[in-house]
């Protein structure tokens, strides 16, 4: 039994016994479920994060991802399901990606890059975006100011996207949560907020053209890396892309990025109803597909270089 494969049955046991004691996709107790005293509700909390901590450990011993991406989709869908208004989906939303954030830099995830508000939303109506504008000004600094993830875990906030296109108040909230976070040395997350990809590179390409037009850039210098350093989401390559909510599509998120054999999973579950179970079947999947993954981008690699040294006729 090769290494992969018992990492694969000591995770799938540990997960079991995951199931067993949470039975639900949160790791908080319902108290009108379960009426336990206080103290079991402490005990039982410490259990499963005991738990999670043992996960992590047994993932940690195999191949870790460095950039992980998330398209956080169906918080609308889970509001209509939950039988609450749009903007309350919102919220429980940002509550999962708090805790996607903080099992990724648990797991020692050096990137992450979250789809939270694409360009085309603009066109939602004025309401549900006048809402989202607000969450985000309020949460981008109760992630700063309040949140143990920063505090703890020395997370550095970036925002990806078209700047141009956010109200004053917005942007305001979106360069202190910057400068606030910009010399820690943790786990790098990028917030794509007003982001397409066709943007991006759209973006990229009239740099390039600015360059080489200022004499900054010689045209015949101009290849993928000089390309990839101008795309407004920096490296390393992309990983792993997730999207929830059981659509199968990028909806225009990091395809450049994605193009790179990066290893995609559509989940089932909507953006809230994401979990650590979830996260854990992703990160174990992604283990056992790394040896074809590098083979594919090394026989690429080798192809690439060998149609650079053939000579053109």
């Amino acid at each position: 039994m090769n290494l992969q494969t018992s990492l694969a049955v000591l995770c799938l046991a540990v997960v079991f016994l995951y199931i067993v004691l949470v039975g639900t996709n949160t790791i908080t107790m319902n108290k009108a479920r379960l009426p336990l005293h206080k103290q079991c509700e402490q005990t039982y909390a410490r259990i499963i994060t005991g738990l999670r901590k043992i996960v992590v450990r047994i993932l940690k011993q195999g191949p870790v991802p460095q950039h992980v991406a998330f398209i956080m989709d169906g918080n609308r869908r889970y509001a209509r399901k939950s039988h609450m208004a749009a903007a309350k989906g919102h919220v429980s939303g940002f509550y999962t990606l708090a805790n996607v954030l903080k099992w990724c830099s648990e797991l020692g995830i050096g990137n992450v890059s979250v789809f939270a508000f694409a360009i085309n939303n603009f066109n939602r109506s004025e309401e549900e975006v006048t809402a989202l504008m607000n969450l985000a000004k309020e949460k981008l600094r109760e992630l700063v100011e309040k949140s143990d993830l920063v505090r703890e875990h020395s997370v550095c906030i970036r925002i990806i996207g078209n700047r141009g296109l956010l109200p004053a108040d917005v942007l305001e909230s979106v360069e202190f949560a910057e400068k606030e976070t910009e010399k820690n040395n943790g786990m790098v997350v990028n917030i794509c907020f007003a982001y397409s990809a066709t943007d991006e590179i759209s973006s990229a390409v009239r740099k390039l053209i600015e360059d080489v037009e200022n004499g900054r850039l010689q045209e015949e210098d101009i290849d993928e890396k000089c390309f990839e350093s101008r795309l407004q989401i920096p490296g390393p390559d992309l990983d792993i892309l997730v999207r929830t909510s059981g659509q199968i599509r990028f909806s225009n998120f990091m395809l450049w990025q994605s193009s790179k054999m990066a290893y995609i999973q559509f989940v089932d579950a909507y953006w809230p109803d994401f979990s650590f179970k979830s996260m854990l079947r992703i990160i174990v999947s992604w283990q056992m597909a790394v040896p074809k993954i590098l083979q594919r981008k090394q026989a690429f690699a080798a192809a690439n270089k060998k149609k650079k040294l053939t000579p053109t006729q």
